[in-house]
């Protein structure tokens, strides 16, 4: 599958400083651009070390870290501004917001797993300006707050730093703007940014969207290649597009996919480790588990039922 500039994965410089926060060899991590070059980065911790510790603050910066546990267990303690907060055993969905111009620091009691988000005032800004709303003053959080959307988006990103080489980056692009958007509506008081009643694409936008997909089924596209194609943000596009066909882009271009991979998998000479490559999976494993998943058998197997 074709690289795209957005996203990438690997040993992003929060991922390096959470890694040499809590002594382990690497923090998986992925990093989501935007066109404006404003940065989102998701981290997966897996701490599972008996001993406590106390974590020096990461450096002070206009940035917020938000993180969410993806299973039950982990307490803490949390100094910022001055101010400690009693973070007890940790349900999971459990969400905290850490101001990092606050110069926040954590007294780590148990072992725990979460997805953290790494979030600079400059993506935020950003993003209210990509919405049409208002800049955020601050991103709020109540102690003991469940969230189980940012869970939800976080497990639904786990792939993605796990299998890097499967990961779709208008997937990626999909849950970052959600990701983004429910979080200034929730704790950054932005009304609507989450809620807005969606419109849907004109037919030419329509008619311009689905054939730019269609022209890059067998390599990477990005939310805000195809947005721009029609002439809209990436947020009111993805919407819209939802709003129209009644699925994201991410979910079309995998369906179009598989829909492909059945045409050419109909030619017996083809080799599936061919068809995958043509049809925009990464390789002939890709290909069997998003098939097998859309279709119910694995694509070997459908070959064969179909068979002449």
């Amino acid at each position: 599958m074709r690289p795209m500039p957005s996203p990438s994965c690997g040993d992003s410089r929060f991922g390096q400083r959470l890694a040499m926060q809590y002594g382990v060899d690497a923090v998986p991590s992925l990093v989501a651009t935007s066109r404006w070059g404003s940065e989102l980065v998701i981290a997966h911790m897996h701490y599972e070390q008996p001993h406590l510790f106390v974590l020096p603050p990461l450096p002070a910066e206009d940035a917020f870290v938000l993180s969410v546990e993806i299973a039950s267990g982990g307490s803490r303690r949390i100094r910022s501004g001055g101010t400690e907060l009693r973070l007890g055993l940790q349900q999971e969905g459990a969400f905290h917001i850490a101001d990092l111009s606050q110069c926040a620091s954590a007294y780590v009691c148990s072992p725990f797993h979460s997805m953290l988000f790494h979030l600079p005032r400059t993506t935020i800004d950003a993003f209210a300006e990509e919405m049409d709303v208002p800049r955020v003053g601050a991103l709020r959080c109540d102690a003991g707050t469940v969230d189980p959307v940012v869970a939800s988006l976080g497990r639904a990103m786990l792939p993605a730093l796990m299998q890097p080489e499967t990961a779709s980056t208008l997937f990626v692009d999909h849950l970052t703007l959600a990701l983004k958007a429910h979080v200034l509506h929730a704790y950054g008081g932005v009304a609507g940014a989450a809620s807005a009643e969606p419109r849907g694409l004109a037919p030419w936008q329509e008619r311009r969207a689905k054939a730019f997909l269609m022209a890059h089924l067998a390599g990477d596209v990005s939310l805000a290649e195809v947005a721009r194609e029609c002439a809209l943000s990436r947020s009111h596009f993805s919407k819209a597009f939802k709003q129209t066909t009644g699925q994201t882009p991410h979910a079309w271009l995998v369906s179009q996919r598989v829909a492909a991979a059945r045409r050419l998998l109909a030619q017996p000479e083809l080799p599936i480790a061919e068809i995958a490559a043509a049809c925009g999976f990464s390789d002939q494993s890709h290909l069997t588990r998003v098939f097998s998943a859309h279709v119910g058998t694995s694509p070997a197997r459908w070959r064969r039922l179909n068979a002449d």
